[in-house]
């Protein structure tokens, strides 16, 4: 068995950003996607570099923090100030509820032009190009075809498009949890998500398939993290997955490979 083990939302905050190295330096993360367009992406990006073997790819975030892109060309999900309009707000507009509805909320030339301007951002920052591509939060389909035709452009890979060519199985408990689902934010919930828990119950499960997906947002938890999103407690309770000695033991004891998106490329 081959497992895949994906920490989004790198360089939210200063916060979740050190939690996720936690994880990467200590655990068992295998790649990670950056946030170019928030305030601490250019201190995340310098902790990329010192970490050059690291698959580390671009997560687009189209609902929170500033634009990339010109806000004058992306009136559509952006606000007066050139924010992006937040995915609590954006999922309770009766448009969101049918394809053509989204389709209007996110014109695709728009959308295009903000992964571009991201990506761009990306390579500045970086020095390269990020290994695989990735959607944030609310993915829809205008974002999806323009991550895909940026995909093409730069010969990268789409993380969705990857995960269904090589049939992984998802090791990912999103039943009832609403800060992803809804956008609600529910303390207590959050509090009592155990991913850890769910893994090591269907683990036997994950060993029928070659391959397997954990994904997940591991991170500190920061008082910016509030003001940003609906997914914040839970963030240490992925992060505790990563790092626990229970999760590494099952690894060694089974022979599991970690792997990243740079070895199915």
């Amino acid at each position: 068995m081959k497992l895949l083990v994906q920490g989004d939302d790198y360089g939210f905050t200063k916060g979740v950003t050190l939690g996720m190295l936690e994880g990467i330096d200590h655990g068992v993360l295998t790649c990670s996607g950056l946030f170019v367009n928030m305030p601490d992406a250019e201190w995340a990006a310098a902790q990329m570099r010192a970490r050059p073997d690291f698959c580390w790819g671009i997560d687009f975030n189209l609902v929170t923090g500033p634009c990339c892109a010109d806000p004058r060309k992306i009136p559509h999900f952006v606000d007066a100030a050139g924010n992006f309009i937040r995915s609590g707000i954006t999922v309770r507009d009766p448009r969101w509820q049918s394809e053509a509805g989204r389709r209007a909320m996110f014109p695709f030339e728009e959308c295009y032009l903000e992964v571009r301007a991201q990506f761009d951002r990306y390579v500045k920052l970086v020095g390269k190009k990020p290994g695989y591509l990735n959607g944030h939060s609310i993915n829809h389909e205008n974002l999806t075809a323009a991550i895909r035709q940026l995909a093409r452009e730069e010969a990268l890979p789409y993380t969705n498009d990857i995960l269904e060519q090589f049939h992984f199985a998802w090791a990912v408990d999103i039943g009832g949890n609403e800060a992803t689902t809804k956008k609600i934010f529910d303390p207590a919930r959050q509090v009592n998500r155990n991913p850890l828990q769910y893994f090591m119950d269907h683990a036997d499960d994950y060993l029928k398939h070659e391959y397997v997906f954990a994904g997940g947002h591991p991170g500190y938890v920061d008082a910016e993290l509030f003001s940003q999103t609906s997914l914040s407690i839970e963030r240490c309770r992925d992060l505790e997955m990563v790092l626990s000695p229970v999760l590494k033991q099952w690894i060694e004891e089974h022979q599991v490979e970690l792997i990243s998106y740079a070895d199915l490329i």
